[in-house]
């Protein structure tokens, strides 16, 4: 048994090796050489080594296939009552708005589908009354803290900045 195939073998491990550690375009030779290498192995390595490598890739994929098909049923997909909802650690349920349409009218077609005006029938009530909180301070309704200045006041400053005052 000839061990030459041991030679790119061990080209394809270090190619392998600079491909993970290395950056940009040197990457993708690394890879380039690395592939070339592993098909020279393959053609070079012994029948029963080849046929060792062929056993086992049959073997994981009969055992992947035989784990993925398994029918999904209704029953195996969580309910949408029971899934958690988390956003950024904190719990909430979700309420969907109940928002009536109309459909009106067909403006024209989209990959073979009619495709339709929709108008709200009641427009869906928003609340605002809730309390938010922005970096632990409670904050019921925008209130602006910049005042109000009046168009003359802005003018006669504009004047005395200018020097005609």
């Amino acid at each position: 048994m000839s061990l030459l195939f041991i030679i790119p073998l061990g080209i394809f491990l270090v190619a392998a090796y600079l491909f993970k550690h290395l950056a940009n375009e040197m990457a993708y030779i690394a890879a380039a050489v690395a592939l070339i290498s592993l098909l020279v192995t393959l053609c070079l390595a012994p029948w029963q080594i080849q046929l060792l490598l062929l056993v086992v890739v049959i073997l994981s994929n009969h055992r992947r296939s035989s784990s993925s098909s398994a029918p999904v049923t209704e029953s195996s997909l969580p309910d949408e009552k029971n899934v958690k909802l988390v956003y950024r650690g904190v719990n909430y349920d979700l309420t969907p708005a109940q928002v009536e349409v109309t459909e009106d009218e067909v403006i024209g077609k989209y990959r073979g589908q009619a495709l339709r005006v929709h108008h709200l029938v009641k427009p869906p009530a928003t609340s605002t009354s809730s309390t938010l909180k922005y970096r632990g301070v409670s904050v019921s309704e925008h209130k602006s803290v910049i005042p109000v200045v009046k168009e003359q006041e802005l003018t006669q400053n504009s004047n005395w900045s200018n020097g005609l005052g």
